[in-house]
């Protein structure tokens, strides 16, 4: 499991480069058992990948923060895209950004690049038997734009939410959390559940005074205390890991 991290402050950590890809990034944290990694990834204008068609071994999901990103020639992912891609599945055939982008990344495991050689077709597709039935199902893109926002379940005025993916298996959620301009009330996550989150717009403060700006992130496993979100005078958007 995770280490329990109250807050962490991205812009203490050191940017590192990502397998020679010219990509870079910073580790926000990583699972010691299943070496599962969450990133702040960054890459320049013009940039491309150097992996060709590939799969990696575990999961990998990500929210587009700025700029654009294209995987396979014909759909570019720009601000808000999101995608969820099981352990397995091929992609990353042209993997460029044009305009340069900021992602956030969660990978299953720690992150590898498994080259199939020439693609097979010109869509995301299964490699043989490496596909991960991991509960969630392939996202190739998803609009979070598109989506409209949902009351925060029980929360306060001014909470609310979109669901990203869910774990048919265990729960597990994926989602953004966005709190109107001027919120003050008390957003409680629950005690008995893991939360992971990552500040991806503006700011918020808890209610034991810890102020979380861009890209501050915070892991709180299950009964490692309660967490009340109780301001955000400018509003915020959060990227949140719920687990049960």
């Amino acid at each position: 499991m995770r280490a329990h991290i109250p807050y962490l402050d991205s812009e203490s950590l050191e940017w590192e480069e990502v397998l020679n890809t010219g990509a870079y990034r910073k580790v926000l944290s990583v699972d010691p058992v299943t070496t599962s990694e969450t990133t702040f990834l960054r890459v320049s204008p013009g940039w491309h990948g150097p992996a060709g068609a590939h799969y990696h071994s575990g999961f990998e999901e990500a929210l587009i923060l700025s700029g654009d990103v294209d995987l396979n020639g014909n759909d570019l992912l720009v601000a808000d895209s999101y995608l969820y891609r099981p352990g397995g599945i091929v992609h990353g055939w042209v993997d460029a950004s044009p305009s340069g982008s900021d992602i956030i990344i969660k990978m299953g495991s720690a992150t590898d690049l498994v080259s199939v050689g020439e693609r097979e077709h010109d869509h995301e597709y299964d490699y043989k038997d490496k596909r991960v039935d991991d509960g969630r199902p392939h996202i190739v893109h998803l609009r979070t734009r598109e989506q409209p926002w949902k009351p925060w379940p029980g929360g306060p005025a001014g909470a609310h939410k979109k669901s990203l993916s869910l774990d048919a298996k265990t729960g597990a959620e994926t989602l953004l959390l966005k709190l109107d301009e001027g919120f003050a009330g008390e957003l409680s996550l629950a005690k008995d559940r893991t939360w992971e989150f990552v500040v991806v717009e503006g700011r918020m403060t808890l209610a034991d005074g810890t102020t979380f700006n861009m890209i501050d992130y915070s892991h709180r496993p299950a009964g490692s205390g309660e967490t009340v979100i109780a301001e955000s005078p400018g509003g915020c958007t959060l990227m949140v890991w719920d687990e049960p």
